[in-house]
């Protein structure tokens, strides 16, 4: 029987379906409406290794396939290119992502980390998403590219919408239709940015890149993908590794004690929610372009394939009971950034911020409790966040 994934079940409790698909052996047919007619979508840990590491017979190039007129300056950031040009605009920023500019910027995670925490301290009841897990990732990534404070809860707005157009379960013509509207308004909001960062150059990462563009490193559309590819993608996930990390910490006290006695523990923790709820549960789509076997199955130029993460990150074959939540899970190898040439760069940044979050957190304001006991989730599968996390602050 087929599986239908648009049931209110699904976006609540994927697991069972990934279980499913997983136990299936084959990938799974995922119409989409946006670019072609549809999605290979590989469940399994061993295939997604296979499909993260491949670079000759698959290709990152959505160019490639977008009807005439249709690309975006979107297209043209790191996510989206082969080589030389992914490996070149990624060399371009990884900087910024280096173990040294991270252990500069970690004294600002605290203190915007402390400065939110004492906010909560002053409210009986808070939402944890709202004011915690959203403020801290988007306030870093605008310190990191000199976004105005103030612009951040319309970046948020466009993000949701943008996340929205990207699920295929989701993509109605009204939907779409929103993304497109919101894409452009970010686009424009990014070309006024640069134009002010022009003027007035200061010490962030678009003024960077800016600098690059003028040595021809960078050409004018790819600074722009770039640089709202990094505004959206720099808080986005974040906001849900951070988000989820505190529904799973604090709906099993067990571990949330765990952490109390033994804070060392805490790196630990963060790769166990990255698996257990990875905020990302599926990849974007690559292209096959050439012949490949995968699954038991021949996929032939042009066809597209994808990688349902949060599927493989509960692969029973790579992870012992893999339904339970353990901070003490070792070995934990999952796939939450991906793997290969694309594997996320802001890795080091998520985790940082996650581990400064949970663990000021747990010292400073250490008896949170949960005001629902069911997690209300967004409506979303590519996405896994929480709509609202209600908790009361002892």
């Amino acid at each position: 029987m087929a599986l239908n994934l648009n049931q209110p079940d699904f976006f609540q409790n994927p697991y069972p379906y990934y279980a499913h698909m997983r136990a299936a052996g084959k990938p799974f047919w995922l119409p989409q409406k946006t670019t072609g007619d549809g999605v290979w979508l590989f469940s399994r840990y061993a295939d997604a290794l296979t499909i993260f590491w491949e670079v000759t017979a698959v290709s990152k190039n959505i160019r490639s396939i977008r009807a005439p007129g249709a690309s975006t300056p979107f297209d043209l950031a790191m996510l989206h290119r082969d080589a030389p040009d992914h490996l070149r605009l990624r060399r371009l920023v990884a900087s910024y992502f280096s173990m040294q500019y991270l252990g500069q910027l970690e004294p600002h995670i605290t203190l915007v980390t402390d400065a939110l925490i004492r906010d909560l301290q002053g409210k009986t009841e808070v939402d944890l998403m709202a004011d915690f897990a959203e403020q801290l990732p988007m306030r870093v990534i605008a310190h990191m590219l000199g976004v105005p404070v103030n612009d951040l809860p319309q970046i948020r707005a466009w993000s949701l919408v943008l996340a929205d157009g990207f699920d295929s379960l989701l993509a109605s013509d009204e939907v779409l239709l929103n993304q497109k509207s919101a894409m452009l308004a970010l686009l424009s909001y990014v070309e006024q940015l640069i134009v002010g960062k022009r003027q007035e150059p200061a010490d962030d990462l678009i003024s960077f890149l800016l600098h690059a563009e003028a040595e021809g490193k960078i050409r004018r559309d790819e600074l722009i993908g770039m640089a709202g590819l990094l505004i959206i993608a720099g808080h986005e996930t974040t906001v849900n590794l951070i988000g989820n990390g505190l529904w799973l910490l604090l709906s099993h006290p067990e571990q949330w004690a765990l952490l109390q006695e033994r804070p060392e523990l805490m790196p630990n923790a963060v790769e166990e929610i990255l698996r257990f709820e990875s905020p990302v549960q599926r990849t974007s789509f690559r292209i096959a372009v050439e012949p490949m076997e995968l699954a038991g199955m021949r996929l032939e130029p042009g066809q597209q394939l994808g990688i349902i993460i949060g599927a493989a990150n509960r692969d029973e074959a790579e992870f012992p009971d893999p339904d339970r939540f353990d901070i003490q899970r070792t070995p934990n190898r999952h796939l939450a950034f991906g793997m290969g040439l694309h594997n996320c760069i802001g890795k080091g940044l998520a985790r940082v911020e996650a581990r400064v979050a949970l663990g000021r957190m747990l010292a400073l304001c250490p008896a949170p409790h949960l005001l629902n006991e069911q997690p209300q989730w967004r409506k979303n599968s590519f996405f896994r966040g929480l709509e609202a996390l209600p908790a009361r602050i002892a």
